[in-house]
């Protein structure tokens, strides 16, 4: 008998009761059974977690986009399992109906295990900052152990009609698994216009009228190390209504245009934010503050509102919005006082715009706004409440980005030579018995401000000073427990400054000849966090600059014979130039200057790369030597 459970039961926006999103259909096991009897009298089994089928069939017609798919695991051992023993089905809640047809596991002694619709578990997952409504369905498999086969059917039936933008499809045709067999089939009415294309080498594609048919074979897996840009990598088939980029503009710039119909309230705040008079910079700079900070960010991409911000009338008077929201009312208050400001998609997961082979908007999950302000282009996102307006957020530097301004194409955000940028400044007084003052200032400048904010603002006080002890007492020394003093965390200025003070009992020996080295801990802190790791492709280094300022007063017993040495040293990665000079018998200042700009270390270069921070790391220490008195 069919019988249909629905799970579970979400309310719609105005508060009625929604039809559920993902419903349960009566299981059919038999193909699982069949599938696994095979694979047991194969004399060659899959030794590592295999994604044996990959199956996905589209069916399109006028009023709905159904997609049924097919996905079969193999579990060769018991820590794959531990690992990989969720299967997802993502979805969008406004516009999508889900319906499962089998979720199940057949174990080594080919015993069958079906899943517990009751136990089915749905999630958002809106990373923040992005706008989506996306949704996952978790399926905790059941019966899992080694030489396990696994496999899940479901449909997701997309209402047309409920679509803000135009329909997209982007499969990826590879995983960090290998893939026994990938196919894709769609089919389209008649008298509709659909692109597609195959960005990879290992699936192919035939097209006959309005069907498309792909099909792979043992696509290896994807193996990503370091921090990369996964969709620039992996292969995938994109399917989508026929558009040009300009008519995605278009209608994305329309969407946005909506919020600026009712603009209320906009004039008043302007007053109170109390800048008429100010220079224009800091017209900008409150302005972006007030959005960024006090307006919160609350995910607000309910049915009508996926891809069009709310009024700018509504966030102003509810104070929350979504990254559309606050950037429609950043463009409008920004354009009030003069500013040419324009709208920006950002797709954050992504460094390629040659990746984006078929325009679409379903690349896109972010927005900010730009200008350009004194020659140099601006990018505002309001959504980061931690970074100054003259500097790009580091998250959102290099990603692929959009105008929505006629005859765009898409580009990446402009990206700083040096990304991270640091001042260090550290005195040390010797006292006649050996023992020593230390005073440092450690100063994160531009984006490294913001990041380091936004991580400290989510401590409290104690929090921060405990997190700096142990940072002070890896880095540089467990010896002391120094005092730290922490400035412009709750300002939006481009700079934040740690300070810390410390006493040492014994550096030296008194009496004896000085003898002393600095280890340079921040700076190497530095270098040795932007190693490269990965070999098998060309990686994207986003820029180090690092200037430390070291003074060193040994007192009125000893005088200094040998200095560190001074160094200029060029290479084609990057440059390190220290400059010392003698203040008096006793006293020495050690200037070093680190620059590493952002560039594109190729994959053949990554190990002469390392190389090159590690005589960073070796010359970055400071010696000298002195005779008593």
């Amino acid at each position: 008998m069919k019988y249909l459970l629905l799970i579970p039961l979400l309310l719609a926006a105005v508060g009625a009761m929604a039809e559920p999103s993902v419903q349960w259909s009566s299981p059919d096991h038999s193909d699982l059974l069949e599938l696994a009897a095979e694979l047991r009298e194969s004399d060659d089994l899959p030794d590592q977690l295999t994604r044996l089928v990959l199956k996905t069939d589209i069916l399109i017609d006028e009023n709905t986009v159904r997609r049924r798919v097919r996905d079969v695991w193999y579990y060769p051992s018991s820590s794959d399992v531990q690992n990989n023993g969720m299967d997802r089905i993502f979805f969008d809640e406004q516009t999508d109906q889900v319906t499962i047809h089998t979720a199940a596991s057949v174990d080594d002694r080919e015993r069958l295990h079906a899943f517990d619709p009751g136990t089915l578990k749905i999630t958002n997952i809106d990373t923040g900052n992005t706008f989506s409504d996306r949704r996952q369905a978790v399926i905790a498999l059941p019966g899992l152990g080694a030489g396990s086969v696994a496999m899940i059917e479901y449909t997701v039936v997309t209402e047309r009609s409920r679509l803000e933008m135009d329909w997209a499809e982007m499969l990826y045709s590879q995983n960090r698994a290998p893939i026994g067999l990938w196919e894709l089939s769609v089919q389209w009415p008649e008298g509709e216009s659909l692109q597609w294309a195959a960005d990879g080498e290992r699936v192919s594609c035939d097209r006959e009228e309005n069907r498309l048919v792909c099909s792979g074979e043992d696509i290896p897996g994807l193996q990503l190390s370091g921090q990369p840009s996964w969709p620039d990598l992996v292969d995938q088939v994109i399917v989508a209504e026929k558009r040009e980029w300009d008519q995605i503009i278009g209608k994305s710039r329309s969407a946005f245009d909506q919020a600026l119909r009712d603009t209320r309230g906009s004039q008043a705040l302007l007053e109170e934010l109390g800048i008429e008079a100010l220079p224009e910079s800091e017209k900008i700079a409150r302005i972006h503050a007030f959005v960024a900070r006090d307006i919160r960010y609350v995910s607000m991409s309910e049915r009508g509102h996926t891809v069009t911000p709310h009024s700018v009338a509504s966030t102003l008077l509810s104070r929350y919005g979504d990254c559309k929201d606050k950037s429609a009312v950043l463009y409008h208050l920004l354009q009030r006082i003069g500013v040419d400001a324009y709208p920006v998609l950002v797709a954050t997961e992504r460094s390629d715009p040659g990746r984006l082979v078929v325009p679409s908007m379903g690349y896109f999950d972010h927005m900010v706004v730009c200008f350009d302000w004194n020659g140099n282009n601006r990018c505002l996102d309001a959504t980061d409440a931690s970074t100054d307006w003259k500097h790009t957020p580091a998250w959102i530097q290099s990603k692929v980005a959009l105008k929505l301004m006629p005859g765009a194409h898409p580009t990446v955000v402009d990206p700083a030579t040096f990304r991270w940028k640091v001042a260090v400044e550290s005195d040390l007084d010797f006292n006649p018995e050996g023992g020593a003052q230390e005073r440092q200032k450690r100063t994160y400048l531009g984006e490294y401000a913001g990041t380091m904010r936004d991580f400290l603002s989510r401590m409290n006080e104690r929090e921060r000073v405990a997190w700096a002890l142990e940072d002070y007492q890896e880095q540089v020394s467990e010896r002391v427990e120094p005092e730290f003093d922490f400035e412009g965390t709750d300002s939006l200025k481009p700079a934040v400054t740690i300070r810390s003070t410390a006493q040492y009992d014994e550096l030296l020996h008194a009496g004896e000849p000085l003898s002393y080295v600095e280890y340079s801990a921040w700076l190497t802190q530095e270098i040795y966090s932007l190693y490269l790791e990965n070999t098998e492709r060309d990686e994207r280094y986003p820029g180090l600059r690092v200037t430390t300022k070291y003074r060193f007063d040994v007192g009125p017993a000893w005088s200094l014979t040998i200095l560190t040495p001074e160094l200029e040293f060029t290479h084609s990665f990057g440059s390190m130039v220290r400059q010392v000079e003698r203040l008096g018998d006793g006293r020495l200042e050690v200037v070093t200057e680190l620059k590493i700009p952002r560039q594109i270390v190729s994959k053949t270069d990554v190990s002469q790369f390392n190389s090159f921070l590690d005589l960073l790391v070796r010359e970055s220490k400071i010696r000298f030597a002195g005779k008593v008195l």
